[in-house]
């Protein structure tokens, strides 16, 4: 819909100050200024107000046209402000797009064929990543403890084909999805499609980037394949013990549907850590977790970055240990001495109750005593990580170890070592970073510890929310344009616009009328405390279904103030 109003003092203060907040502007401008030939009609950081101008007002939605708009309704002051030339043409505005989409890629020269490198010295995840984050104040940025999760986002160009077999086209490796359903309708292909992509994978539309991917049911919509591309959020979490925070995205990366996910993951990473901010916690779903340990696991390792995770089912069981002696059951390095009924307990499912969760994680619990405990953090050139035995930690008594044997039996349990033979209770293990690298973690799986820790992930989804119905309307649509740059450019905007309003909402932070400096910023506190901040569970008891209107007896309610005993009708209905 088009706007005939004048661009107001507050959006457009904002849309400035999110622009100038950070270096992106500068460094796209000297990147992108030519030595030779016709310089631009258009500096990069006037362009840049106005596509933030439009995504703020489009509240998840931006459109060149929308954009073009934007100059018309400037006034003379703003104008001048940004340094604009007017009038800005929609060629301008379309051109910007596609030359700073080529500028981040390598170039064939069209008559010699040479290879140039990318223009642009920052990658997309390197451009959205900065465009997202200059935006929060520099006090909850750079966060040591971080979430990450991927949202599908649907192509905008109509699908014109499925593939033969109707299931997911995702990249081997990934997170299998057994109860995937292909749906029943036989799919009708028009002539000529599906064509070969240029990346070896079937291409469904005009865009020739948007690949066919999974997305899970949510909002009474049934899971199935989608034609777009995975956006994959970074957001910031509390601390344990912390109060709760509203969400916001400190890195994105945008890749086509069905790819590995822990390649985007890694890219997620990668360019925190080239931002200076790089976490020292992940918390992360299966999508990742499940990837082989040299593409998710083993590169975090290498960059110091600790991961919490869920275990698929076929990840967990009973596996031999380094030396005699040991095992490992779910990612945890135990003794043998482990009681059978605590090797193979079942796994926490959809639907448990806050008490079953609770009462499951003190059997998990229970595990403790004879598990290795890590000694510090893997070792950051080698990679390797030290582990003392229980014993060694005061957990088990063991006669082998003399010191343990003075620990309160009726607390402490005994192992069942023979005084002289070999037992590996009181040893202290250095594990390669290659081994069990997938499956390990730094609080035990299950345990209450491992609950409170993961269950800060719920941040992220709640990002999720905010982008697609809270904060913002993000859905098939919202972009208007073709190729993964493209689009990506413009979900930048989006994102970034969506922090500025999160911001606004939830923690009274302004960024075009900061508060002084030394402010303290802090979101809102939340009416409910997590499981991290230790508390009992507590679970909103659910409402009885209530009967249609007209369908039971009536029912007597006492005038307010009245003192009379009132009794609830019978009901004399006669039935034929």
């Amino acid at each position: 819909m088009k706007q005939h109003d004048p661009v107001t003092e507050h959006v457009f203060r904002r849309a400035v100050a999110a622009v100038h907040a950070g270096t992106l502007a500068n460094i796209v401008q000297q990147d992108m200024t030519s030595t030779v030939g016709r310089s631009r009609s258009q500096r990069w950081d006037a362009m840049f107000v106005l596509f933030m101008v439009a995504a703020i007002e489009g509240y998840g939605e931006l459109h060149l046209t929308s954009v073009h708009e934007v100059s018309e309704r400037l006034s003379r002051k703003q104008v001048e402000q940004i340094g604009l030339r007017l009038p800005v043409t929609y060629s301008q505005v379309e051109s910007a797009v596609s030359d700073l989409a080529d500028a981040m890629t390598e170039q064939v020269h069209p008559e010699t064929g040479e290879v140039q490198e990318a223009r642009l010295s920052l990658s997309l995840t390197d451009f959205m990543t900065s465009l997202v984050s200059q935006v929060i104040p520099r006090p909850l940025r750079g966060r040591a403890t971080l979430a990450l999760d991927s949202t599908d986002y649907e192509a905008w160009s109509r699908r014109r084909s499925w593939a033969s077999h109707m299931r997911p086209d995702d990249a081997p490796g990934s997170l299998p999805e057994p109860d995937f359903e292909p749906p029943r309708k036989r799919a009708v292909n028009e002539p000529g499609w599906p064509k070969p992509g240029h990346d070896g994978r079937l291409q469904h539309s005009v865009d020739p980037d948007a690949r066919d991917g999974y997305r899970s049911g949510k909002n009474l919509a049934r899971k199935g394949i989608f034609s777009g591309w995975d956006v994959h959020l970074a957001a910031h979490i509390p601390e344990h013990g912390g109060h709760s925070e509203a969400a916001l995205t400190q890195a994105v990366c945008l890749a086509p549907a069905g790819s590995y996910k822990a390649a985007a993951g890694v890219e997620v990473v990668d360019s925190l850590v080239r931002a200076g901010t790089a976490p020292e916690t992940l918390l992360v779903d299966r999508g990742y977790s499940y990837a082989k340990q040299d593409a998710w696991a083993l590169p975090l390792v290498e960059r110091d970055v600790e991961q919490v995770f869920d275990l698929h089912p076929s990840q967990r069981g009973t596996r031999p240990g380094p030396i005699n002696g040991t095992i490992w059951v779910d990612g945890g390095l135990f003794l043998d001495h482990l009681p059978k009924d605590l090797r193979d307990l079942p796994g926490y499912s959809l639907g448990m109750t806050a008490t079953a969760k609770a009462q499951l994680a003190q059997t998990y619990d229970r595990r403790q005593p004879w598990a290795f405990t890590p000694m510090g953090g893997p070792h950051p050139e080698r990679g390797t990580q030290r582990f003392r035995g229980p014993a060694l930690a005061g957990r088990v008594r063991c006669v082998n170890n003399s010191r343990s044997m003075r620990l309160n039996p009726a607390s402490k349990p005994t192992t069942s070592c023979r005084k002289g033979e070999t037992c590996a209770c009181g040893k202290t293990l250095t594990l390669a970073r290659e081994e069990m690298a997938q499956l390990r973690q730094r609080d035990l799986f299950g345990t209450t510890a491992w609950r409170a820790s993961y269950g800060r992930r719920g941040g992220v989804e709640s990002l999720n929310a905010s982008l697609s119905e809270h904060h913002g309307h993000l859905r098939r649509g919202s972009t208007r344009v073709l190729g993964t740059h493209r689009t990506g450019i413009l979900l930048g905007f989006i994102l970034a616009a969506t922090n500025v309003r999160i911001l606004m909402a939830c923690y009274g932070y302004d960024i075009g009328n900061p508060p002084p400096e030394g402010t303290e910023i802090k979101s809102q506190p939340s009416k409910s405390q997590a499981l991290h901040r230790r508390l009992p569970f507590k679970r909103r008891q659910r409402r009885a279904k209530s009967r249609p209107p007209g369908s039971g007896p009536p029912r007597s309610v006492p005038p307010p103030g009245s003192s009379t005993a009132w009794e609830p009708l019978k009901d004399n209905t006669k039935t034929d």
